[in-house]
């Protein structure tokens, strides 16, 4: 059954596991806060109905710095003000519609997750976060990336549309308890990066939008799938966490109380005159009144090497003919921007319209992805894959790399699989027990990507010469017994075949014996040898028989005739 249809059948029974869930109901308890008007520079969290009404309609913002989690509202500042960072480039609404579906599967410690994402925020960086919540009263969060330890395996990047999938396979999480829940949580980054085994910095850089609490399961099973439905902060329950708006002061309330007190005193007189301007002329007031941004909000999000060109549309109410655009670097006078490798990151741009007498701005956040791209080995030595050599003798090897990132590269060479140097090059050196097919490899890489190139060695084998020790000169005499033996090493421990030249010596094995007689007086050039079956090596020697002088011997007598 593949993973859509799976999906289908699981998430029939979906909203009942949801609902049923007690550590859900735990959750559920806070009630919503008024939020005090924020100050001018400030932002706040928004829970409750209040995400239900006008909030939904105002620009989403970043911290100026991090904030700590606080969904339980335990803390002295749950919901703020705090100091208003980025414009997210996105309203309220349009991050909350963020949704996602999918299927946990466990079997024993091993667990499986296949997610599908609608409504993120199109093109953005996002990672994966299993959790762990130690409910209140004691709250504490410990998170970890999915997967592997050092954050490799839990990123994904929403498409054009907003659209992702993300699947992976990693250890299962602990079950939930009406103590403590594992969750799993989808941050998006709006610097565009990641940081690893962090989650970067919540609320600045890092934003928790949807995420999914495991249930409680009854008894102990091996194996089962649970289908998931992920949630925002609001429809759980909860503040939003990581993203903020900026609230003003009611003009409805303050305009009663200058009444009030201007025919008191000339001085509230003066200060209406000073406040009205100021809201009239606020530079984030055509944000608000225009439904547009919603639609089209003004952020672009490309990709390094991607086209940035912006079309910019005014209207003038004095029906000027020609109206003029310019634009704050890196756009041109044009309103393009040719990205290249390394231009990854956040741009404030301010696109300016004047009719010849007066000019309105506003500001474009241009958010540029980093493109991925593996390094590329650009020359490599030996240029040819399959060498030969003979053993002792040694190749140099080396390569040169480049990355369209400007990445740092790091080099790892392995000789047979283990690993045998960190540099641009490696020499290998042959031994004379080298003899057969090896591999070199070198992979380049750039931290999340690689480029390889294997070579491989043909060792021949070069044969050693069996050594044979001296035998020396060899002096007897007449009826003596000779007796040499022959000994010889060879380096290769090969099968050593023993040999003498002068045939009157009778041979076993290395052992060469010649019984000499009265007949056998003189001098010989006699030669040893030993061969390993492809070389011999010879030992040359002589053997001197000195007579024995014989007495006569009598052979006949007979009588004088």
């Amino acid at each position: 059954m593949n993973f859509k249809t799976r999906l289908l059948a699981l998430m029939v029974v979906s909203v009942f596991l949801l609902s049923g869930c007690e550590v859900y109901q735990t959750l559920y308890g806070s009630a919503p806060q008024e939020v005090s008007e924020a100050a001018p520079g400030k932002v706040v969290r928004i829970e409750g109905s209040l995400a239900k009404e006008a909030a939904l309609s105002k620009q989403a913002y970043a911290a100026a710095s991090a904030t700590q989690h606080d969904p339980f509202k335990t803390g002295d500042n749950p919901l703020g003000p705090f100091d208003r960072g980025n414009s997210l480039g996105f309203t309220m609404q349009q991050w909350l519609a963020a949704s996602g579906i999918g299927i946990y599967s466990i079997d024993g410690e091993n667990a499986e997750a296949e997610f599908s994402f609608k409504n993120l925020v199109p093109g953005g960086v996002y990672t994966v976060w299993c959790s762990r919540i130690s409910l209140p009263p004691n709250f504490s969060v410990v998170d970890k990336p999915c997967g592997a330890e050092d954050g490799s395996q839990n990123s994904f990047t929403a498409d054009e549309k907003g659209n992702g999938e993300f699947s992976l396979k990693f250890s299962a999480l602990e079950p939930s308890t009406k103590d403590a829940a594992s969750l799993m949580a989808v941050a998006y980054h709006s610097d565009g990066k990641t940081y690893g085994a962090s989650p970067g910095d919540f609320g600045l850089n890092s934003h928790v939008q949807i995420f999914y609490m495991l249930p409680e399961m009854e008894g102990e099973k091996a194996k089962y799938q649970v289908p998931v439905k992920f949630v925002n902060h609001i429809d759980a329950g909860f503040p939003e966490q990581d993203v903020f708006i900026e609230l003003e002061e009611k003009k409805e309330e303050a305009m009663p109380e200058v009444k009030e007190e201007q025919p008191a005193t000339g001085e509230a007189v003066e200060e209406v005159k000073e406040e009205q301007p100021k809201e009239e002329a606020a530079p984030e007031k055509p944000v608000e009144v225009v439904e547009m941004p919603q639609e089209k909000p003004i952020v672009v999000v490309v990709q390094e090497t991607d086209l940035v060109s912006l079309q910019p549309e005014a209207e003038d109410p004095d029906k000027a003919a020609n109206l003029v655009f310019t634009y704050t670097s890196p756009l041109d006078e044009k309103g393009e921007w040719q990205t290249t490798y390394g231009d990854a990151g956040e741009y404030t741009i301010t696109v300016t319209v004047s009719d010849g007498e007066s000019a309105t701005a506003r500001e474009v956040l241009v958010i540029v992805n980093k493109k991925e791209e593996a390094p590329v080995i650009d020359r490599s030595k030996p240029i040819e894959s399959g060498l030969a050599i003979d053993e002792t003798q040694s190749i140099d090897f080396s390569v040169a790399a480049s990355d369209l990132n400007k990445d740092m590269l790091s080099y790892a060479w392995k000789f047979d699989g283990a690993d045998v140097g960190n540099e641009d090059q490696y020499a290998y050196q042959s031994t004379y027990d080298d003899a057969g097919t090896h591999t070199v490899k070198v992979e380049v890489s750039d931290g999340l990507s690689s480029a390889s190139k294997i070579w491989s060695i043909e060792v021949e084998n070069v044969n050693r010469k069996p050594v044979l020790e001296e035998v020396g000169g060899i002096s007897v005499k007449e009826t003596d017994r000779i007796v040499i033996t022959a000994l010889a090493t060879d380096d290769d421990n090969d099968a050593i075949a023993y040999a003498i030249s002068d045939s009157r010596f009778a041979q076993e094995d290395n052992v060469f014996t010649w019984q000499t007689d009265y007949d056998s007086a003189g001098t010989y050039e006699v030669t040893a040898s030993a061969s390993d079956g492809q070389d011999t090596t010879e030992q040359a020697f002589t053997v001197t028989v000195e007579n024995v002088n014989r007495p006569p011997v009598i052979t006949d007598i007979v009588q004088k005739g």
